[in-house]
């Protein structure tokens, strides 16, 4: 395989660099790092040079300075992207948190990005109301909202015991069980172990309500770059091309099976299909 870089841009961004051609910058979730995009990376650096980040204070990334809302967020990491590609156009992909950043990335930022891609993503401000209590099904994959953004009680309850949650929750979010390598499960572990690492991610979470009215406001001029919105089959599944409706106008997607929520990990090949049909379709570089 290529032997990929890493490197540390501007901000104090971690990037995972490698492949040749047009720019394409992934950024993962919570609770993972730029190391989940891993099983795809191999195809998509035939085309393509790929910047693989991670974003602000999680994995190896400096903390942002100015908040976890994703509008600042993705502005610093605009800002790194920028000053490596200078001028050069590039495309956005994003999972998870990976995908609340990459919205508001390209809204602040459309000139510069010919296309972005959303897996699998609860973009903030354009999730479906829901009356409590809720029901067991959605508490099960929304549990999280509503614990991480709580002030303190998170870090009581996790702290030393890293291991248990993220074992928990990957079981909880993966239709099989094995998708995730045992290495790439160590890394995470191990990234999310360190101290504070933890109240870095849950603050993306207790930003979640200012990052909604950021977008809703965002909203009001639609995306018109093609968007690409995947959601895996026994997690938001097709549902992601709604969402994505509601901030763009130019959109595409769908389901992919069997599959639960971490899409590059748990089906790469077929993830790296639909993306690479998506990429080319809009490469103009």
């Amino acid at each position: 395989m290529t032997p990929w870089r890493a490197t540390r841009l501007l901000h104090g961004v971690r990037a995972i660099v490698g492949g040749q051609g047009p720019p394409l910058i992934l950024m993962p979730g919570w609770p993972q790092t730029a190391e989940a995009f891993s099983g795809i990376l191999e195809p998509l650096s035939e085309k393509y040079q790929f910047f693989a980040l991670d974003p602000p204070g999680l994995g190896d990334s400096l903390p942002p300075t100015n908040g976890y809302d994703t509008a600042n967020v993705s502005k610093l990491m605009a800002e790194a992207i920028h000053d490596t590609l200078k001028e050069r156009p590039y495309h956005l992909i994003g999972h998870d948190v990976g995908g609340w950043i990459a919205y508001p990335w390209a809204a602040q930022f459309q000139s510069k990005v010919k296309s972005l891609s959303i897996l699998d993503a609860s973009v903030p401000g354009f999730m479906p109301k829901f009356q409590f209590p809720l029901s067991n099904q959605t508490n099960l994959r929304l549990w999280q909202f509503s614990f991480h953004a709580l002030p303190e009680l998170p870090e009581i309850l996790t702290r030393g015991r890293e291991r248990e949650l993220l074992t928990w929750f990957f079981n909880l979010k993966t239709v099989h069980t094995d998708a995730l390598s045992k290495d790439h499960f160590e890394r995470y572990i191990q990234a999310y172990s360190r101290p504070g690492a933890m109240s870095r991610g849950f603050e993306y979470y207790r930003a979640f309500e200012t990052s909604s009215k950021q977008n809703l406001e965002f909203a009001k001029t639609p995306l018109d770059i093609p968007v690409l919105a995947l959601g895996g089959a026994s997690s938001v599944g097709s549902g992601m091309v709604d969402l994505v409706q509601n901030f763009a106008t130019d959109v595409s997607g769908g389901a992919i099976h069997d599959c639960g929520h971490f899409l590059p990990e748990e089906q790469p090949s077929a993830v790296a299909q639909r993306l690479l049909e998506f990429l080319d379709a809009n490469e103009t570089e």
